[in-house]
């Protein structure tokens, strides 16, 4: 039996050490107004050992983990952004900031993305690390 935990410990270790492939939209060209969307998860232990599918208008863009943050440059208009299980529609305006933050449902045992303030936002960035 203990044979059997380590084992599956171990794997969950490999499992969640796997490569990860970053897939951006195409950014708009600089020259052109457009949105910065900023998408942090949240650092909580619940759901810690794996990476969490990110989805922007229903193409998964990258598999965060907790503590991390992705930013990239979108057309302004109507978006869907989220996780499998829970998205948004969001309408981005030219030349603005965007945060949103993947949490932990305790009482669901599972994870939703809400819009957050820009403050809070900076702050959560400061003190989480760059997807890579």
């Amino acid at each position: 039996m203990k044979m059997r935990l380590a084992f599956m410990i171990v794997a969950l270790i490999f499992i969640s050490c796997a490569h990860r492939e970053l897939q951006l939209p195409e950014s708009p060209p600089l020259s052109s107004t457009f949105s910065k969307v900023n998408i942090i998860r949240e650092n909580q232990f619940f759901g810690f050992g794996f990476a969490l599918e990110v989805i922007f208008d229903d193409a998964v863009i990258c598999k965060l983990r907790a503590g991390e943050y992705i930013t990239f440059l979108v057309h302004p208009g109507f978006h869907n952004l989220g996780l499998s299980e829970s998205t948004i529609t969001v309408p981005f305006t030219p030349n603005r900031k965007y945060y949103f933050l993947i949490k932990t449902i305790p009482n669901h045992f599972g994870f939703e993305i809400e819009r957050i303030d820009n403050g809070i936002g900076n702050y959560l960035i400061s003190n989480s690390k760059v997807f890579e």
